[in-house]
């Protein structure tokens, strides 16, 4: 045994960075990651500000900093993986937790350049993707363009991601991701901007707001904290659902929607609580991972007591909101508005019908239970046959994904172009982790039937006319657009001119969303098609329901 050969755990480093390099996908998260670090690294009583400059002709991203910068002895720690984070040590939480900066950059580009000044020393570096490919494990060499040298500059940082390979880098989803997560950071006011556009947190308008505190066995796990659940007027896109979660200030780690995402009003609801005992309490096993998935971590001792705590006062929240609209249905100018929307999602289903049969070829299921219970692709049609379930936000279960496969036998439509996910076929199911609605039937509830709906709902003088909530497949006018209210309140709900200017905004609001979906499914769409498409589905709606207007 004296001659044995002692065994190591060993690391390969290039591979380490690739590996952590691959949690970043896109080019909002590795901006993000590097944003981040400007906004949590700066000096007391300094404001942090935060340039973005997105260069597509030169495959580059610079994001340009006022933080308190990096000596050499920084850097070094800097570009060491897995390496203890020194504002961690002394006490401050952040989210330098995993040592990202350095391998970010790779998800997307194959360079990172760091040029940083602190106390009139500036240094600059360089790291490529050659260099990690050609490591062989041990280490990689990080190139000193500028090293120790005397500098006037302010203290800062300057971060470029060189080599970019995305096809397209789109500055709106960057603008809109800064803009989602500034939430944390709104106490140290801070200014983004991405070239020309400065990233400010706005805040949904609100309808009421709720505050919750654990109960006493709770609190015992997660601290004295307080969730806030706030009810937007108006339907939130699916980055802003949920309840930012922070581990101290600054801290955004998680988002929570506790499941109503998918249900009624679910995507209506959103809010923060900061939980500093998941970063407090010491456990083996991580709150949240390095991925910036946003997700914690079940597992975790705190985590398994927050996520119930979350979901439960989320669907507190949303069945009180199902409820109130429930009542204001039940008034007589309600039910009017109810009976003019379905007549005008009648004229927007059918149109769609007409089209998925033109472009698609779908032809009618030879044998199932109802249209609507067919494959998904086959037709939107919904029947009165009791057994048959969708896609929809009642009960737990599964849907159907689509196949594809009438799409594959036409070549009516360019690769890559859809059309929205309208209700899929689907079946209750206890442990499924989607939700169905049933179709049809003849009982004394009345069910859903699928497709587009339309509904008339106050979303405050300041909304657009119109908002299309895609969670639901559901256009709603807003009955407290100035142009709505005058014509409502002079002509009532019967007159032609109120007919006319609700047809108007919902025949409008069908073409944009049905020029949303393309370009969700085809981003790089040309913009003249896109504008074709949504012009000749005005066009085309306004001519079916030509006889309405008389």
């Amino acid at each position: 045994m004296g001659n044995s050969q002692m065994l190591r755990v060993t690391s390969h480093v290039g591979r380490d960075i690739l590996q952590s390099a691959a949690s970043f996908k896109t080019d909002y998260a590795v901006v993000w990651e590097y944003v981040v670090n400007s906004l949590q690294y700066v000096e007391d009583g300094v404001l942090p500000r935060v340039q973005v400059l997105i260069r597509p002709r030169s495959h580059e991203i610079i994001i340009t900093d006022n933080g308190r910068g990096m000596t050499s002895d920084d850097l070094q720690r800097f570009f060491m993986m897995h390496g203890e984070n020194i504002d961690r040590l002394r006490g401050r939480t952040g989210r330098g937790k995993f040592g990202t900066g350095k391998s970010a950059a790779f998800g997307i580009g194959q360079s990172l350049i760091v040029d940083t000044c602190r106390d009139r020393t500036r240094n600059v570096v360089r790291l490529t993707r050659d260099a990690i490919d050609q490591s062989r494990g041990d280490d990689i060499p990080v190139d000193w363009v500028v090293r120790n040298e005397a500098s006037d500059r302010a203290n800062g940082t300057s971060v470029t991601v060189g080599g970019i390979l995305l096809v397209k880098v789109t500055a709106q989803g960057i603008i809109e991701y800064i803009e989602r997560h500034l939430l944390a950071f709104r106490a140290r006011l801070p200014e983004v901007a991405v070239n020309e556009h400065l990233c400010q947190y706005r805040e949904p308008q609100i309808v009421e707001a709720f505050k919750f505190k654990p109960s006493q066995e709770q609190a015992t796990v997660l601290g004295d904290i307080e969730l806030v659940v706030k009810v937007s007027l108006s339907p939130l896109p699916t980055t802003e659902v949920g309840i930012a979660i922070t581990a101290g200030s600054g801290n955004f780690v998680a988002n929570e929607t506790g499941g109503v995402d998918r249900k009624e009003f679910g995507n209506y609801l959103f809010g923060e609580v900061d939980v500093p005992n998941l970063e407090a309490l010491k456990s083996v096993i991580e709150p949240y991972d390095g991925t910036r998935s946003l997700q914690l971590n079940p597992q975790h001792p705190v985590c398994a007591w927050l996520i119930p705590f979350i979901a439960s006062r989320l669907e507190e929240v949303r069945l009180k909101q199902v409820r109130k609209l429930a009542e204001a249905r039940k008034t007589e100018e309600a039910r009017r508005l109810g009976a003019e929307a379905q007549k005008i999602a009648a004229i927007l289903n059918e149109d769609f019908r007409r089209m998925m049969d033109k472009l698609l070829g779908i032809r009618a299921a030879a044998a199932s239970p109802g249209s609507a219970g067919a494959r998904f692709g086959s037709s939107s049609e919904a029947d009165d046959t009791a057994e048959t379930w969708a896609e929809g936000i009642s009960l737990p279960g599964d849907v159907e994904q689509s196949d594809g496969s009438a799409r594959a036998r036409t070549g009516d439509l360019q690769p890559g172009r859809g059309m929205p996910n309208l209700a899929r076929a689907g079946t209750p199911n206890k442990q499924g982790n989607q939700a169905v609605d049933p179709i049809g039937g003849k009982g004394n509830r009345p069910r859903p039937r699928g497709g587009f709906q339309v509904d008339y709902r106050s979303l405050g003088e300041s909304a657009n006319r119109s908002e299309y909530d895609r969670t639901s497949l559901t256009i709603l006018i807003n009955l407290d657009h100035p142009a709505v209210k005058n014509a409502l309140r002079n002509s009532g709900v019967e007159d032609p001119t109120f007919k006319r200017l609700s047809y108007e905004i919902a025949f409008t609001e069908y073409s944009i969303a049905l020029g949303y979906e393309m370009a969700e499914r085809d981003p790089d769409i040309p913009a003249d098609d896109l504008l074709y498409e949504v012009r000749s589905t005005l066009n085309r709606v306004a001519a079916s329901a030509a006889v309405l207007y008389s």
